[in-house]
Parts: structure tokens; sequence; C-alpha cells
């Protein structure tokens, strides 16, 4: 099954893709140049595999999720605790639909429920390319197995991904950040870099200009878009193969704001933009040469709302007013009754979809599935 991009067969909640460095700097050259700090290029010795005997946490809360098919995906959450600082990251994992799950080991990390002091690293995103390799990435700690999650090494700590994402031929795509000063998010420079899934080879990827900003990126196949974001000039570029060689395309988003691509395939993509206060959605069907923009229904689509699409016409919209669905590529919108206010939306394919939600006092989440193409969402018991 083909990849569908960030929100397709490999998905997470990436809000950080809407909040990058404000200040604009020139990307070094971007002719294959690695790592700075040599990296391997296979996984490192190992201890002994354990056995995946962990029992489930009591009241596990979703907050991202990557699926390889229909019925193969993990979860990455928290279990509830008191503390400011965070609570312990948790995965799951299921081989059945979600008909049941396994928790598997995780990185040492936290997800943040608060303010507080600096504590140990938070992860927010998850990125499974295959049964084998996947990330567990934000706020600038990054971590990659190997063998499924039974053991987890940290990536560069010098950078920070702000995005990951698997496309064909074994290609691994990533929006890398890199400041002078992390702590301040000053002297920040960007790249879009390319490994092979299953090695830690991060290589820049030579987009013509060296366009400068932060990418933002999607990826169907063989085929990557990218979008950067400074302050003033619109740049997009397009590869369809395998980021060798580059055409110039439109830019649905603001430059100075931010925005997420979702793909539907090498013609058909969308993409979701802040505005401002809010958010609008745009489509293109001719491969991203030219988008078509629609505003949403009233103040539904925040700036951190989501795109899952199905098509040309057909796509969903999750945001703090909850699940929003356009049937004539967002010319107008209708409000799903269920699932309530969400903070993610994406679909494997044209039937099976999942959606994050939110509740807006307690902050509980729940995950949705669908199996027939958004038309009804039912509760995945995650126990």
């Amino acid at each position: 099954m083909a990849h569908r991009g960030r929100v397709g067969i490999v998905a997470t909640i990436a809000t950080v893709a809407l909040a990058g460095c404000a200040s604009t700097v020139v990307l070094p050259s971007a002719v294959a140049t690695t790592s700075p700090t040599p990296s391997p290029t296979t996984a490192p010795t190992a201890t002994p595999t354990p056995t995946f005997t962990l029992s489930i946490p009591a009241g596990f809360q979703p907050v991202s999720l990557s699926a390889i098919s229909e019925n193969d995906f993990w979860v990455l959450g928290r279990s509830p605790c008191a503390t400011v600082t965070g609570c312990p990251s948790e995965i799951l994992h299921t081989t059945n639909g979600g008909r049941s799950f396994q928790r598997i080991p995780a990185p040492v990390t936290v997800y943040l429920t608060g303010a507080g002091p600096v504590g140990p690293p938070t992860v927010s995103d998850l990125r499974f390319a295959n049964a084998l390799d996947g990330w567990a990435f934000g706020n600038g700690a990054a971590f990659v197995t190997y063998d499924g999650g039974r053991h987890w090494y940290e990536l560069n700590p010098d950078w920070t991904f702000l995005q990951i994402e698997p496309g064909a031929n074994g290609y691994v795509y990533a929006s890398v950040e890199v400041c002078a000063t992390p702590s301040t998010t000053t002297g920040c420079v960007y790249s879009l870099k390319r490994s092979q899934a299953g090695t830690d080879d991060w290589a820049n990827l030579a987009v013509p200009g060296n366009p400068p900003g932060w990418p933002s990126i999607g990826v169907h196949g063989d085929t990557i878009w990218v979008m950067y974001f400074d302050q003033s000039t619109r740049t997009a570029w397009v590869s369809g193969d395998d980021g060798h060689l580059w055409n110039r395309r439109s830019m649905p988003c603001e430059p100075d704001l931010g925005g997420l691509f979702d793909p539907v395939s090498t013609t058909v993509i969308w993409a979701f933009c802040a505005t401002g206060m809010q958010g609008d959605a745009a489509v293109s069907a001719n491969g991203g040469a030219f988008y078509t923009t629609h505003e949403g229904p009233g103040t539904a689509f925040g700036n951190g709302s989501f795109v899952g699409a199905l098509s040309a016409r057909e796509a969903f919209v999750a945001g703090p007013g909850g699940v929003e669905v356009t049937t004539n590529a967002g010319l107008s919108y209708h409000t799903l009754p269920q699932p309530p206010a969400a903070v993610w939306i994406g679909f494997t394919d044209s039937h099976v979809g999942y959606v994050i939600s939110q509740n807006q006092t307690t902050l509980a989440s729940q995950l949705w599935r669908t199996t027939n193409g958004g038309s009804t969402w039912t509760v995945v018991s995650l126990t």
C-alpha cells in the first residue's frame, strides 16, 4: 500500500509545524552533506530484546498515531499523572485494526502536561515507515527504533526534527531545525533531509536556490512537495523522483504563518494553512501547480486544525469545533455529529481513517476510527 504523506498511511499530531522560528536565514549548500556529527549507518549494538509483557496503563491518553496498513498501527500517548513537567510517554501497538493492543517499550521521555521545570526529553509525534523502523520526536528530542520499538536510540541531539515522512523506495524525509541557541530558538537554520529507513544517514536535499525558512513537506510515494516559511517569499517545489529533480509549484499558504500538506495522490493534494487566528483548507488537482482556497464555516477552523482528504472534492477538517466535511472541494462544509472537538485527523486509504478528539475542559483525549470513508465513527478502546 502506498504511503499517503503526513496524514495518510503514516500520520501524527504535528502542531509544531505551525510554529517555526521567526528568523530568516539562508540554508547552507544542499549538496548531499551529512550530519555534522558522524552517525551510525546501522543500528548500534543493543541490549537483549525484552518480551512484550507490559500492561497497558489505565487511563491512557492518545496524542499521536502512525499506521503502515489498515490493521497495523501504533499510538503514542501518556499515562495520567499529576506532575506539571510531563507524564511518561507510552506506545501501544495493534495488528488487528484496534481490536486489541499491546504496550511496547517507549523511549524514556515525557509528554508535556503544562509549564514546569526542564525535565526528561519530550516527544509528541510518532512515525513508522514499516514494521521495524520508527521515530518518536518533538520539542528538540528525537529517537529511532530499528526493531519495532524493542529498543530506541537518540538521534543527533543538536537537531530538532520538525517533521518526518516516509516515502517510496525505502526513503524517509525530514524537516530539520538547528539553532545556535536552542533554548530561545535563535540563530536557526533549516534544511530538508533524506535518509534510508533502517539507517541514520541523513543528507541534505538539493532544492533549487537553497530556499530560506522552515520546510513543511508532503509525501506520496516517490513524490515530495515542500513549501518554505520565512517572512515574505512564497517558495514551493515538488519532486517526482525521490528528491533528485525539482519543479517550482504554487504555495497555498502565507509565507509568514504556517501550513501542512495532505497528499491524496501524485496529482491531488490538500493543504491546511494558518491565516492568523483561524485557518483555511486549500486543494490542488494538478500536482500543486494551482490551489483553490475556501474559508471554513465560522470559527471552526483554528490555526491548529488538520485536513484529512479522500479525493479532490471530499475532505475532512478536524478542529476545535469538531470535524467538518466537504464533498464539493471546500465550497461548503457540514459538521459531523461525532467525533467532538478534534486535534488531528488522518486516513490510511479511502475507507479507513482516524481522529484524535480532546475534551476542551479536561483535555482528555480519545481515538476514533472509521471504516466507511468517514460516514460513521466509533471510539477505539485502548486496552
